[in-house]
């Protein structure tokens, strides 16, 4: 009896402590899945923060105010601003009027200030994500001087062309 005892005791002994790894290491994967969701999510604030852009689709389609994605961005920019002055592009896009634009720039500059983001210290222009970089029409300008030169005989290698058709 004693014997049944002992190998009850070990068999039970060896079923607790082979639950606890599973427990250890259902913690350890969630831990490590937390790690990658929170790195993930650092990285996805970084990129908002570096194009510092709202984009037409991030607002309700036709509508002046922004869509769950729009307000999860424009919340990442909202944070930072609050701390830091800086530029916000609200890109027009194609086909959006001037009223519904100033709307749309309205609604985001209302939220900026229900955030607690000061006035003055974000200035808002349908500009380039991250910055100004250079304007499309120089860039069709240098396109259409480099077309000019192939034609006339030069060396051109025709790559920037094929660059440009994206640039307009």
């Amino acid at each position: 009896m004693k014997v049944s005892q002992v190998v009850t005791l070990c068999l039970l002994g060896a079923l607790v402590a082979g639950c606890e790894e599973d427990a250890r290491t259902a913690a350890d994967r969630q831990l490590d899945q937390e790690l990658v969701r929170t790195l993930n999510d650092l990285g996805i604030e970084n990129a908002i923060l570096a194009q510092h852009t709202l984009y037409p689709y991030e607002f309700v389609l036709n509508g002046p105010v922004l869509n769950e994605l729009g307000r999860r961005d424009l919340a990442v920019l909202a944070r930072h601003f609050v701390e830091y002055p800086g530029a916000l592009n609200i890109r027009r896009g194609e086909g959006v009027s001037t009223e519904l634009y100033q709307a749309r720039v309205a609604h985001v500059t209302d939220q900026l200030a229900k955030a607690g983001v000061e006035p003055g210290r974000v200035t808002i222009a349908d500009g380039m994500p991250g910055g100004p970089g250079m304007s499309a029409e120089r860039v069709v300008t240098i396109l259409d001087k480099s077309a000019a030169g192939a034609a006339a005989g030069s060396s051109s290698s025709g790559r920037i062309t094929g660059t440009g058709a994206s640039a307009k």
